[in-house]
């Protein structure tokens, strides 16, 4: 498996997604401190302390980096599966299922690396600037950093779940733009649930569970899917 992932790492054009994804980490640390600067400026008090201001920078997260998971996926998976290519990929002495699961891996580690390192950098920073010049009149607690962890760990399995369930509907509909379509909607909602279990974080658990859910059904749908499939 490593051999092969290798082998799709040199075929593939990295460098758009790694700009896009800086690009994203800059957008995550300057809504940081927009959040923070408002919420004293209106006195807006749900925002008037670090752990609601860092869930909805996870919010705005889950959407940037739900989009481009789904945005890889419908280039490196909906495209080539669609295409000509998928003679050429059908033809390889490899199980399907291997070529497939080599793709979703790739997909999902650069992602997701992307995701918490812009994440942390975004936190890191603001978190440091705090203990030099507070713009948030609260304290940063050992149980912050634990919801902060948590909040990632949600964070990591809605930006899966929304790649790969995008991927799945175009998939079956042998569309880019209806994966990418998909994605916005989905990341809306996931979005909308992140700042909702601020209020109530009760609602997490039974998100991530159905996440999870969804991630199995929806690869374990796909690879037999691919492995069945005839060349058009």
């Amino acid at each position: 498996m490593m051999k092969l992932i290798k082998l799709e790492l040199q075929r593939i054009n990295l460098r758009p997604y790694f700009i896009s994804s800086a690009v994203m980490g800059i957008v995550l640390l300057v809504f940081t401190y927009f959040v923070a600067y408002v919420a004293q400026i209106e006195q807006e008090v749900q925002f008037m302390t670090y752990a609601n201001i860092f869930r909805f920078t996870s919010a705005i997260g889950i959407m940037l980096f739900g989009i481009l998971s789904a945005t890889m996926y419908a280039k490196l998976v909906i495209a080539e599966y669609s295409g000509k290519r998928v003679a050429l990929l059908f033809s390889y002495p490899i199980s399907r299922k291997k070529i497939f699961t080599a793709k979703v891996l790739i997909v999902s580690f650069i992602v997701l690396t992307s995701m918490l390192l812009c994440m942390s950098i975004s936190i890191l920073v603001f978190a440091a600037t705090e203990s030099i010049a507070p713009i948030v009149s609260d304290t940063m607690t050992n149980n912050l950093f634990m919801k902060t962890l948590r909040m990632t760990f949600e964070s990591s399995v809605a930006i899966i779940a929304i790649g790969l369930l995008s991927m799945g509907i175009g998939f079956l509909k042998r569309s880019v733009s209806i994966t990418l379509i998909s994605a916005f909607v989905l990341s809306g909602i996931y979005g909308n649930a992140a700042v909702s279990a601020s209020a109530n974080p009760a609602i997490s658990l039974p998100v991530v569970g159905i996440s999870l859910v969804i991630i199995l059904l929806v690869l374990l749908t796909l690879s037999n899917k691919i492995n069945y499939m005839e060349v058009e």
